[in-house]
């Protein structure tokens, strides 16, 4: 089996609140915190979680983490994040020191949100199968390029705003993975936009059909 040679990075939160859609924002406060971040391709940035007030808050007050999918020999640098406080679109949030976290190979894996960006777009007026039919290949494409097999579904529509455009994804499952195609689709995800929060797999928890436009805070 290959050794994975990504870590998640996981700095306690403590704060208040934060949006629901904040992915672009977290982006942007730790590119501020740390410029070396911005236009990095090596970092995944996982939405932070939080228990849902209504449908567009996150409390964030307690047990909330920021994950970060990193090359191990990275963590280093990150380290620097450790103690800082940033804003993330006027939320003030702060960051405690962080523990690393290998990654696990899993047969069920899921990604809150993915998105691909589709050749020839999603078509005006917009054609929810359509839309679908062009996901789920692309998906499947790109799973084969990895050389990767497994059983992917769509487990319904998501979005993320990033500066200040509605960008349409899925949540997205693969099951029947091996343990070596597991850990090669945590490492590489699907799609893009990895540092607003996409495209980034976990071991599945529970496997539900989610409503379509489905909060992003699970």
């Amino acid at each position: 089996m290959i050794q994975p040679t990504h870590v998640d990075l996981a700095f306690p939160v403590r704060g208040g609140t934060l949006p629901r859609d904040h992915g672009y924002a977290l982006y942007g406060a730790l590119s501020r915190a740390l410029p070396a971040l911005h236009r990095a391709e090596w970092i995944g940035i996982q939405s932070i979680p939080g228990r849902m007030i209504g449908r567009e808050t996150v409390d964030v007050q307690t047990g909330s983490y920021l994950r970060l999918r990193v090359p191990a020999e990275k963590i280093g640098m990150l380290l620097v994040l450790a103690g800082r406080s940033i804003e993330v679109q006027g939320h003030a949030i702060h960051l405690g020191a962080p523990t690393v976290h290998s990654l696990k190979p899993a047969a069920a894996l899921d990604a809150q949100l993915v998105v691909i960006k589709l050749t020839d777009g999603v078509g005006t007026p917009f054609d929810r199968a359509a839309f679908d039919r062009k996901f789920a290949a692309e998906a499947n494409r790109q799973l084969a390029k990895l050389g990767v097999v497994g059983e992917l579904a769509l487990r319904g529509r998501r979005s993320v705003t990033v500066g200040g455009r509605r960008v349409i994804g899925h949540a997205v499952g693969i099951d029947g993975l091996s343990a070596e195609h597991s850990l090669m689709v945590q490492v590489h995800g699907l799609g893009g936009k990895r540092t607003m929060g996409c495209g980034l797999f976990r071991p599945a928890r529970v496997t539900i059909a989610l409503a379509a436009e489905a909060p992003l805070a699970s």
